[in-house]
């Protein structure tokens, strides 16, 4: 990794610190007491570029190295359902939860 990569990466995880909510994921990898930040109108297209709002819960790749449909996000007092990956930069993963 580059300096860039690890000052974005110590950075990222200071913004899901601050900004983020306690949560435990389960799925492909089990990473209890991580910190997750929910979004609750975050904007997608279908296939036919119809736009649709989602609730998507973004997650650390470095606290949850692989996510899939199916896997499980307990925050909040809810547990949410990942659909789909939307995203993911090597530092922060988008899920759409539902």
């Amino acid at each position: 990794m580059s300096v860039f990569d690890d000052e974005v990466r110590v950075g990222t995880a200071d913004i899901f610190r601050d900004a983020g909510d306690p949560g435990d994921y389960q799925g492909a990898v089990s990473a209890p007491d991580i910190m997750v930040v929910l979004e609750r109108d975050f904007e997608v297209y279908d296939d036919n570029q119809i736009a649709m709002r989602v609730i998507t819960i973004s997650v650390l790749v470095a606290d949850v190295a692989e996510s899939r449909q199916g896997d499980t996000i307990a925050t909040n007092g809810r547990t949410w359902t990942v659909q789909q990956v939307l995203t993911d930069d090597g530092h922060v993963r988008r899920l759409w939860v539902s």
